[in-house]
């Protein structure tokens, strides 16, 4: 495949290595009929190969803006005709809109991409239907009967010997007859093959486009998340720092606490706008169904509305998976709202998870399936077979991409586990995430946001951090909160500042964001490596691109915002002690 622009001019060609320059195409947006698609004529490649070009245009607001081009195989359209020609001692051909030989039913090898006789070039010209006189490259006189496409140009035509004719009239009319009702066939299969490859194409395009979409939706995502994040940490830290006084009392100390409580949901939900960025780390470990399910209530009711009643069964034995908890939340929040556009008028939609004993590559495998059950229209047999496959939606144009699902199947191999779904028409759909069983006995407690309830004991003893972030009001909390616990604290908020202030702080430590103007942290971080192979660093960031972070040496620890004060203390005390 290869894209050009309106000029003609080759952009990329996917048959050369990337860099390889570019050419000019040999189609240009004058040249597309009505309608547009334009198949050419037989090409000779470089390695003496043939080939069949098929032009696609790419409108905007009714500009062609550029042209796509696939290579058929000419082997394909010569087998077609095969199955069409008689078996008799007719020539038959199929031939391009300059007489150059596609297929022909004698010597295909020896005259594919050779110029027909004089004859036959003349007919194609002239283009239409009809029949000449002729003699084939065979030296054999014959009646010849022709038809050309109004799509393709490309014409079939048919010789027969003179003898017969000559000698029994009756039969060369019935002989005609056959040669026309091929005639028919072979324009009809052209038409079938230039519209299929047609429709390959445009899928091929279409895929491109939504792929595209969904990268700028992880984009937008990952940098909303940030921004939000930057804006709680300096809430949560201000609002933590302000209860840690010892004079904020009754109905004041109730107030903030609501108000920290309110900061930590919204870390929560911001947080789950981070799934949609493909930079994420797919971080498998035990997660707890029940309180996902728990903690993804609020979000589901407000996801579904109020006509659609929301159960949760988790039963014995199927409370802990092994995944990513982030993953998760997505992959149910998915078929929900899946299962919320299946029943326009209400319904209910179960989440359940129960342990399972299944096999896998002959063995016994022990998992839990978490599933999400609607009392909807259901599906049918050959919408469900397709539904896990990409880009496959029965949703408007504008009402779907057609990813959910898939992503939602992609999800549970990763994990390790797979993805079934169950649907009949007007029964409803049941979707169901097969995923490892987590030993919950080796599984740490989750820890949940808690509220502060007093001052930290000192856990500086003296050590230097060099503290570098951009936003003032998070840098702020940042310096306090470390200086509180018996940090020297050194801020910073330009990249190339905190570089510049490293040989005469020498700090112990640097605290730095990811996401900053100019020099980001990742960068700060591999400055800081090639200098002082040592150095300790941890990473604060709302949204951090992991591919960046283990560019800049690995194993860098990082703490997502937003955080309190006591979690900050504990991560950099962590990072001190080695751990």
């Amino acid at each position: 495949m290869r894209l050009s622009d309106a000029a003609g001019v080759e952009l990329f060609d996917l048959r050369k290595p990337l860099g390889a320059g570019s050419s000019v195409a040999s189609t240009s947006v004058e040249e597309f009929p009505n309608p547009p698609p334009r198949i050419g004529g037989i090409v000779v490649n470089r390695d003496g190969s043939f080939s069949l070009p098929l032009d696609v245009p790419v409108i905007r607001d009714g500009r062609v803006l550029y042209a796509l081009t696939v290579e058929l195989d000419p082997g394909s359209i010569h087998r077609l005709a095969m199955a069409q020609y008689p078996k008799t001692s007719v020539v038959s051909a199929v031939v391009d809109r300059s007489g150059h030989f596609i297929s022909r039913s004698l010597s295909p090898q020896e005259k594919l991409g050779h110029l027909g006789s004089t004859y036959l070039q003349e007919a194609t010209k002239r283009g239409g239907h009809g029949k000449y006189t002729n003699v084939t490259l065979e030296g054999v006189p014959s009646y010849t009967a022709y038809v050309t496409s109004d799509v393709s140009g490309w014409s079939t035509h048919v010789a027969l010997p003179t003898t017969p004719f000559d000698t029994a009239r009756l039969w060369s009319y019935l002989i005609w007859a056959i040669v026309i009702l091929l005639c028919a066939l072979m324009s009809g299969a052209l038409l079938w093959i230039t519209l299929r490859d047609l429709a390959q194409v445009r899928s091929e395009h279409e895929r491109l486009l939504q792929g595209q979409k969904m990268e700028a939706v992880g984009q937008l995502t990952g940098g909303i998340a940030h921004d939000f994040n930057n804006l709680l940490t300096a809430i949560i830290g201000g609002l933590d720092l302000y209860l840690r006084r010892s004079d904020v009392t009754g109905r004041d100390r109730r107030y903030l606490e609501g108000a920290l409580e309110a900061a930590e949901r919204g870390a929560k939900l911001t947080s789950r706008l981070l799934a949609f960025s493909r930079t994420q780390q797919f971080g498998i470990k035990a997660v707890d169904v029940r309180a996902t399910l728990d903690g993804m209530l609020e979000l589901l009711r407000q996801s579904l509305g109020p006509t659609i009643d929301i159960r949760v069964v988790v039963n014995p034995g199927a409370e802990w998976v092994s995944t990513d908890a982030g993953q998760l939340e997505l992959a149910l929040l998915n078929l929900a709202v899946n299962a919320r556009d299946a029943m326009p008028n209400g319904g209910t939609v179960t989440f359940e998870a129960k342990r399972q004993n299944s096999l896998r590559e002959g063995k016994p495998w022990a998992c839990v399936e978490v599933s999400v059950r609607d009392t909807g229209l259901g599906m049918e047999p050959d919408v469900r077979v397709h539904a896990f496959d990409p880009f496959f939606t029965t949703k408007g144009a504008g009402q779907g991409t057609g990813l959910g699902l898939a992503q939602v199947y992609a999800f549970a191999r990763q994990s390790g586990g797979d993805a079934k779904i169950e649907s009949e028409p007007g029964k409803g759909t049941r979707v169901g995430l097969l995923l490892p069983l987590a030993d919950a006995r080796k599984t740490a407690p989750q820890s949940e946001p808690h509220l502060s309830t007093g001052l930290f004991a000192p856990a500086g003893k003296g050590n230097r951090i060099l503290v570098l972030d951009d936003d003032q009001n998070v840098r702020e909390v940042l310096v306090e909160n470390l200086q509180a616990a018996g940090y020297i604290v050194f801020a910073a908020s330009r990249g190339d500042e905190a570089l510049a202030a490293l040989p005469s702080f020498d700090p112990d430590l640097i605290v730095l964001d990811f996401i900053m103007p100019g020099i980001n942290g990742a960068e700060v971080a591999a400055r800081v490596r090639q200098m002082r192979p040592d150095q300790k660093i941890l990473m604060v960031s709302g949204h951090y691109d992991s591919v960046l972070l283990d560019a800049a040496g690995g194993n860098i620890p990082v703490l997502k915002k937003p955080f309190d004060g006591e979690t900050l203390v504990r991560h950099v005390s962590q990072v001190f002690e080695g751990n």
